[in-house]
């Protein structure tokens, strides 16, 4: 680890980066974020870097681009965040306001109506609440069915390695699951999120509009859309949020993001879903950058936290060690800092590859 240190602060004061970005100048950049619950100066460090070395734009005028064929801005640079947390607007809000960078926020509707925490959330939750010391489960596809929880690292452990398990089940079998999780666990959900987990209010939504933030759609409940089976159900969770966000902005959404968003996560008829929807764009976690020409509807993301480390973001914001366009393999980058280890409590913390 120290030699890479090295390698990497050597590659850095030697300017190397600033090739990099000149290589990349003519792609379009789509950085995401999910969570702010660290300091805001960590943002402030970002946004300066950005704002120094780059162009900020919407995800509406990459969109514009890309249907006109006009070229991206040189540097061109946009913001996403995705599920529509709380601490968005109380941490990320002012600081990239101060810094001018316009953000898309793609909100999960039943979670801002308060209908259901994330399932996501739920899930951990209940690991790090389990009162059992062993796990005994059978999943669909037969793998993994006996987890120690004796300690925070194994039920982290144990949380994280199904999760990944239930995103890749058929949908009715991951919403059957998640009902049986804490009967198996022993623990009980809160109705309400915890504070940590609370979710945007529409008030602030509203607030937020016409001052750099725009808001587009990411399903009614967060399912993974290529698991949904009911075609019908599936077309409610995109057609359906985008409706709600339209109904308490009064301003049209266009733009998507699929649900966790690599490359087994949705499929043909779930993106013709999204077009027929009159989505402008649509964006997945397939990292990368973006050239003129691309498919709108598969745009590719970066994934970045306020818990990266300073000279990873700066690679990561050039288009350095990010999967390049056309490529289904995933690096670093091209995870979200869902899966890096930035929540809010010690249990959901993991390691970082």
């Amino acid at each position: 680890m120290r030699a890479r240190s090295l390698v990497r602060t050597a590659f850095h004061r030697s300017g190397a980066l600033r090739l990099v970005r000149y290589l990349n100048r003519k792609g379009a950049r789509i950085l995401t974020y999910h969570r702010f619950q660290d300091s805001s100066a960590l943002l402030e460090s970002q946004c300066a870097h950005i704002v120094k070395w780059y162009h900020p734009v919407s995800l509406t005028e990459l969109g514009r681009c890309l249907r006109s064929g006009d070229p991206f801005p040189s540097e061109a640079l946009a913001v996403t965040v995705d599920d529509g947390y709380r601490d968005f607007f109380d941490v990320a809000y002012p600081v990239f306001s101060a810094y001018r960078i316009p953000a898309t926020v793609f909100l999960t509707t039943d979670f801002l109506d308060r209908k259901s925490w994330l399932w996501v959330d739920r899930w951990l939750y209940a690991f790090e609440h389990a009162c059992v010391r062993i796990l005994r489960i059978d999943l669909p596809s037969g793998r993994m069915n006996r987890f120690p929880l004796g300690s925070v690292e194994e039920r982290t452990r144990a949380a994280w390695t199904l999760l990944e398990e239930a995103k890749r089940i058929p949908d009715e079998q991951r919403v059957k699951l998640m009902e049986d999780l804490p009967g198996l666990l022993e623990t009980t959900l809160p109705d309400e999120p915890p504070p940590e987990y609370t979710p945007l209010s529409w008030d602030q939504v509203r607030e937020m509009m016409g001052h750099g933030i725009e808001f587009g759609a990411h399903t009614k409940t967060h399912p993974i859309l290529s698991r949904m089976a009911d075609k019908r159900e599936q077309r409610e969770e995109i057609e359906g949020s985008k409706l709600r966000v339209e109904q308490e902005t009064g301003n049209p959404v266009l733009h998507f993001a699929y649900p966790n968003g690599l490359a087994d996560d949705y499929d043909s008829d779930v993106v013709e879903l999204v077009e027929r929807a009159r989505f402008q764009t649509a964006v997945t976690m397939q990292g990368g950058l973006n050239l003129l020409g691309e498919n709108p509807y598969l745009l590719r993301r970066i994934g970045v936290g306020l818990r990266l480390p300073e000279l990873q973001f700066r690679e990561y914001a050039a288009g350095f060690r990010v999967a390049r366009p056309g490529s289904k393999k995933l690096g670093p980058a091209a995870r979200s800092d869902r899966d890096m280890p930035d929540r809010a409590s010690k249990t959901h913390r993991r390691p970082t590859d």
